[in-house]
């Protein structure tokens, strides 16, 4: 299991665990250009789940349809910060009782699905100011990952551009 070069070695154990992790959610946070994407991708592929749906939830479309549709798999929800209330309540929903409630309120469907979810946002604050969901942001912050620009993070360039090329 090659480790992706461009996780900050401060982070990596981090990413190993949740990798290992096969249910518990991740959360990556970042500056754009910082690799949260691959981050989590690398995750899905180092994780039991490997052979299942890695997909990245669009916000055109509901998000229970999105999360219904990645069954046995991984949905990454990039910019968790961006998410309507709304939608942040039907994830909520959903990391509380692992189901997806329907239309009519008097039914549900189990979904097994892995969240992770990327942000370049301070979602403190955001929830501070009444723009993210406090009890989410807990939800999600099983394994939280800290990726740094990478103008701080110079002493592993070489690490950083050997795993690119």
């Amino acid at each position: 299991m090659e480790m992706v070069h461009f996780i900050p070695s401060s982070q990596r154990r981090l990413a190993l665990l949740a990798a290992q992790a096969d249910s518990a959610p991740a959360l990556i946070y970042g500056a754009d250009g910082t690799g949260k994407g691959a981050i989590a991708h690398w995750i899905h592929s180092n994780s039991p789940r490997a052979a299942q749906f890695f997909r990245v939830a669009t916000q055109s479309r509901p998000l229970a349809d999105q999360i219904l549709e990645t069954q046995g798999g991984t949905l990454t929800i990039s910019e968790m910060g961006e998410w309507n209330l709304s939608e942040q309540r039907v994830l909520l929903g959903f990391l509380k009782t692992k189901s997806i409630s329907h239309s009519d309120g008097k039914t549900a469907t189990l979904a097994n699905v892995r969240i992770i979810g990327t942000t370049s946002q301070a979602l403190e604050g955001r929830a501070q100011g009444g723009l993210f969901n406090i009890e989410l942001l807990e939800k999600l912050n099983v394994f939280r990952i800290e990726m740094p620009a990478l103008v701080k993070r110079t002493d592993e360039l070489d690490d950083i551009v050997i795993g690119i090329v």
